[in-house]
């Protein structure tokens, strides 16, 4: 295994070292600023890439380059440490790879005409996302923290996503990641998206101040622990497939309910669910089996709880003034 540094002055400074490592080199970037995008392609496995002192080394794209790193067909590198504003379509990109690990990064200021990502993973698996912060990705309505997009067994954790145009995590046909630990607010779409994801565990997330809903899941079996769901300009949490949990979650002062069950066989046991302003909890007609069970609620709009479908259950709930 070799170290191979690198210093800013040649504007393909940090692709040079890419090309020149062979599996298990790392890469030493150096305090300066770079405008570049380093590609990582097949045959690069198990690099790692890393800022000499965190969010020293700045990768620039002037608003003309597409993306500071897109690895493809790769498994096992690290990103580490690096600021990266200023691209146009992603900051960071991971195309059909395995265990990568994207760590204590700065993405912000991704804007161009598209879909702007701060972190695109896309047909991918095992990736560790850590300590992260993605923020002010895209312009108008368009533009997403980070995207997960038909992988699975990914972890999202200990992350801030915020003030993006569009959602702070959108999960789209992947299943079986864990997002854990997140705090993700004032994003312009829902906090976090769930579409045709199934198997997924939402764990001690912070998801407040969104202007959609907190949580949105258009998923089956859609496990919600923990955490909290607050100041929603939306539902705190919208279940729209089934069998789906929420538990030991607080979900207050959401604009519309703390969770609005539009699907059937979901449970909702032992959250807090104070202050939201359609119902704390609300089951849309025609649907059925869900179980509202030994959760506590206080002062929600018009009522704590509204059931508009059929053979749910409401059961041994607390009920404060």
């Amino acid at each position: 295994m070799a170290i191979l540094p690198v210093h800013p002055g040649r504007p393909t400074a940090i692709q040079d070292a890419v090309n020149a490592a062979i599996p298990g080199d790392v890469i030493l970037v150096h305090k300066g600023v770079y405008h570049e995008t380093v590609l990582v392609p097949s045959g690069k496995d198990n690099l790692r890439i890393v800022s000499k002192e965190p969010h020293d080394a700045i990768l620039d794209g002037k608003f003309s380059l597409a993306e500071a790193f897109g690895l493809e067909f790769t498994a096992g590198v690290e990103i580490n440490g690096f600021q990266i504003r200023n691209y146009v379509s992603n900051g960071i990109r991971l195309y059909n790879g395995k265990s990568h690990r994207i760590m204590n990064n700065t993405i912000r200021h991704i804007a161009g005409a598209g879909l702007p990502l701060g972190l695109f993973v896309l047909l991918s698996t095992g990736t560790l996302i850590v300590k992260n912060t993605i923020e002010r990705i895209g312009r108008g309505s368009a533009g997403t923290g980070l995207q997960l997009n038909s992988g699975s067994s990914n972890w999202i954790i200990d992350n801030k996503l915020q003030a993006n145009r569009a959602y702070g995590i959108q999960v789209l046909d992947s299943n079986h990641n864990t997002i854990a630990e997140n705090h993700i607010s004032r994003n312009r779409d829902d906090g976090i998206l769930l579409s045709g994801s199934d198997n997924n565990l939402l764990l001690h997330n912070t998801v407040e101040h969104n202007r959609g809903n907190g949580v949105m899941s258009r998923s089956t079996n859609s496990l919600v622990v923990g955490g909290g769901m607050k100041d929603n300009l939306g539902n705190g949490l919208l279940f729209m497939n089934n069998y789906s949990f929420a538990g030991f979650t607080e979900l207050k002062n959401n604009r519309q309910s703390g969770i609005n069950a539009s699907s059937d066989f979901n449970d909702m046991q032992e959250n807090q669910i104070d202050k939201n302003g359609n119902y704390g909890v609300l089951i849309e007609a025609p649907h059925t089996a869900n179980f509202v069970f030994e959760n506590l609620f206080k002062k929600n709009e018009p009522r704590n709880t509204k059931d508009r479908g059929v053979d749910n259950t409401i059961l041994q709930n607390r009920f404060r003034s």
